[in-house]
């Protein structure tokens, strides 16, 4: 179990990443608010000084930002994959706030000339392919990964009741052979309904040998030599082959 520090050091990597962006944000607007381009210091008159504070915002927003990633993901670590794979967000985070900015100043640029600023509306369009385009990759990956989809591991798997019955009875009749393997926890609790059906046959070998497998995967997986992933995916494996 992750302790009470690395918790804390997680959340503050995670304040630390949401204020980078923050600044990155302002930062950006502050410049777009003068025109999109500014510079300061060096030996030549500059035309459009940078606003006060903008450079100091950005600069402290990469730097910090990039900190509290670190801090997020090491400790993040210590507590598990779902606190690592949560920081993945912050890449549509930092390139939606960049390709909002871009949009709005696109619709309403600053000055009084009137119309739209194209560039910047497709340096917007740009950004927010970039920002939501993964996320809805990785959205739609997951759902394939947990049977949403035709493609998904869930798709190879047998019926829920059938295979219930098929493992309560070759579990018993493994039990009867006086097996040593550790009991599983009851198939309920997997969320798999047990429901009478006839199999129409006796418990055969082959089934004995797929309750074994899979006790043996449930075993490796409370014991966390195995991820919930690897979990999911070496079982759905073992059903196909056994073809259950």
């Amino acid at each position: 179990m992750p302790s009470f520090a690395d918790v804390v050091l997680y959340l503050l990597g995670i304040v630390g990443l949401a204020a980078g962006i923050t600044l990155l944000f302002l930062g950006m607007r502050a410049v777009m608010d003068v025109g999109g381009f500014c510079a300061e210091g060096g030996p030549y008159v500059i035309e459009t000084q940078c606003p006060e504070g903008a450079a100091g915002a950005t600069l402290l927003g990469i730097f910090g930002g990039l900190a509290g990633l670190f801090l997020a993901i090491w400790k993040g670590a210590a507590i598990g994959e779902r606190a690592v794979g949560v920081l993945f967000l912050a890449w549509p985070a930092l390139f939606g706030v960049i390709g909002l900015n871009f949009l709005v100043y696109g619709f309403d640029p600053p000055g009084d000339g009137a119309g739209w600023a194209w560039g910047w509306l497709i340096c917007g369009v740009v950004f927010w392919v970039m920002a939501f385009g993964p996320l809805l990759l990785a959205w739609s990956g997951a759902r394939a990964v947990r049977g949403g989809s035709p493609g998904g591991v869930a798709a190879a798997a047998p019926s829920g009741a059938r295979l219930a019955t098929t493992i309560r009875e070759a579990r018993l009749a493994r039990d009867a052979r006086g097996s040593a393997l550790p009991p599983l926890a009851p198939l309920e609790a997997a969320g798999t309904a047990i429901a009478p059906a006839d199999l129409g046959g006796e418990v055969g070998v082959s089934d004995v040998a797929l309750v074994d497998g899979l006790e043996r995967l449930a075993a490796l997986h409370r014991a966390g030599s195995l991820t919930d992933e690897e979990y999911r995916r070496a079982k759905a494996e073992l059903l196909e082959r056994a073809g259950a």
